[in-house]
């Protein structure tokens, strides 16, 4: 089931503008010692993908550049769930990876996928197995999304034509990282 452009637009517009909030929502729940390490991994790993400026859509296009990360949190948060996190707000996040599908239909079990090997990728010299291994490194980690959502003030993706352009452009850029990942 795909939606009509003006719906996922609205759908994007949404995810774009809780950025902030989900970042510190995925960050609490990997601070919370009741959620298990393999679900942190998983949390922390989308995190990174947050932070990190070279990733499938460039962070600085107005609006639509950090779609691709919040869109990488719900996965993330959907695969903290299956690991056994149990944050009401991880809970909420992982449910809106549903929209995902329907966004994205042919694309969201090949991103799922690539989401699930977030945990080992490196950004800023740290990976989720050193970040959980490290007291230090996780206060210095947690420093830094809380950095970084302060600085995220949600841009209007726009409207009309070009707003279906910037979506027709992320699909692009995150067809083209998942076939240079092999995973379509």
């Amino acid at each position: 089931m795909s939606l009509p452009p003006e719906d996922q637009l609205l759908v994007l517009q949404r995810f774009v503008n809780n950025f902030s909030q989900d970042l510190l929502t995925a960050c609490a729940a990997v601070g919370d010692a009741s959620t298990p390490d393999a679900a942190k991994g998983f949390l922390i790993g989308g995190l990174n993908y947050a932070m990190d400026t070279l990733d499938m859509y460039p962070d600085h296009h107005k609006g639509i550049g950090i779609a691709d990360d919040a869109i990488v949190l719900r996965l993330a948060a959907k695969l903290a769930k299956g690991a056994g996190a149990v944050s009401a707000a991880v809970d909420a996040l992982a449910t809106e990876a549903n929209l995902v599908t329907v966004l994205f239909e042919d694309l969201a079990g090949p991103l799922e996928k690539m989401v699930s090997k977030f945990p080992e990728r490196e950004v800023r010299g740290r990976t989720a197995s050193k970040i959980l291994s490290h007291k230090d490194t996780q206060i210095m980690f947690e420093a830094d999304v809380g950095r970084e959502a302060k600085s995220r003030v949600p841009q209007s993706i726009g409207t009309g034509d070009a707003a279906t352009r910037s979506i027709n452009e992320l699909r692009k850029m995150m067809e083209h990282a998942l076939k240079r990942a092999g995973l379509v």
